[in-house]
């Protein structure tokens, strides 16, 4: 029986192993040119006094020192930082905590933004679903006074007719008792369903006035670039001014809130350092207002951005493309910019 053994080419082997050969003689040449190197650099550290001292080595007790490598043509060649003492390293630990909170919390808030301009078309969308939650709780709310009255009434009575069984002689009889036990508890029953209702209300305005002002920054900044174009500054009713300093600023927002407070037709319902909203224009010629102070990263300056918002109805738009609104941002623009 004849064997066949396979024959290998010893040319094709050499070409696959020589490459990495090279490779790794490279990266020991490499090595030992930089270990040669460091031995050959001057260190210089600063001692215990804060003085300057160079030498070949470095004395152990300065290690953790911030050294530097020289070469013979006195050229700075790398550094080694000072290493950290456990104290620093445990306030980086919490600087670096905290920014990261902060960059979740950023991350956290544009992802908000995003569900609040998708759920909402407007800023008036949004009060009006606030208003209709609003409305829920005050006829809830108006049940409960109406039931609170009553009863009320029937522990009135039953307390006059406890008093008259008292000074006719007769004693209070169990029935009455337990009457009187029963109405005490269903007034303080009801008294916590008002208690709870009014943390309730509270907690809805919270929240409301939280996503007003997110909502109204996050629509600005959407149209902030645009407002630059004087046509579709006038298409949305709007006035872009940029505040050349921290003063301006503050002195175009004073204006600019004295503004809203004049000829808005609608009542102010919120005002913040950041925003300032009035309520939803419900007849055809309301003019509601809308004030927001953003960030321009793209020059690092302060915008301060006006808005004036009518009914969505047919009649509401012509009378926001009418000459009257169109006179109206003008004149907010003269008023604001006056010194």
């Amino acid at each position: 029986m004849l064997i066949h053994t396979p024959t290998y080419n010893n040319t094709s082997i050499l070409k696959q192993v020589l490459p990495l050969l090279v490779f790794c003689l490279c990266l020991l040449f490499i090595s030992t040119a930089l270990s040669a190197a460091d031995k050959s650099f001057i260190k210089c550290w600063k001692n215990a006094e804060g003085l300057t001292e160079c030498g070949n080595r470095v004395p152990r007790e300065y290690y953790n020192q911030r050294i530097r490598y020289i070469d013979n043509r006195g050229i700075t060649r790398k550094v080694k930082e000072k290493a950290k003492t456990r104290e620093e390293l445990d306030a980086q630990f919490e600087v670096d905590k905290l920014l990261a909170l902060e960059e979740k919390q950023k991350r956290q808030s544009k992802g908000y933004d995003e569900v609040l301009l998708k759920t909402y078309l407007t800023i008036d969308d949004l009060l009006e679903s606030l208003n209709s939650k609003l409305t829920i709780i005050e006829s809830r709310g108006s049940i409960l006074d109406s039931t609170i009255a009553l009863k009320k009434h029937e522990f009135g009575n039953l307390v006059r007719k406890a008093a008259n069984m008292e000074r006719s002689g007769q004693q209070i009889s169990d029935q009455l008792v337990l009457q009187l036990d029963n109405a005490r508890t269903s007034l303080r029953n009801l008294q916590a369903q008002v208690s709870h209702q009014e943390i309730e209300t509270k907690k809805i305005k919270n929240i409301f006035a939280h996503d007003v002002e997110r909502f109204v920054i996050s629509k600005s900044n959407r149209i902030k670039y645009s407002l630059t174009t004087p046509s579709q500054a006038k298409k949305l009713h709007a006035v872009r001014l940029t505040c050349l300093n921290q003063a301006q600023c503050d002195s175009h927002w004073k204006k600019a809130n004295e503004f809203i407070n004049k000829y808005a037709s609608t009542k102010m319902l919120y005002t913040t350092d950041k925003v300032s909203v009035t309520d939803i224009p419900l007849k055809y010629q309301d003019v509601a207002m809308s004030l927001s102070r953003l960030d321009d990263k793209s020059n690092n300056k302060k915008l301060v951005i006006f808005q004036i918002r009518c009914n969505p109805k047919r009649l509401g738009q012509e009378f926001c493309a009418s000459e009257e609104i169109d006179g109206l941002l003008k004149e907010f623009k003269n008023i604001v910019y006056q010194q």
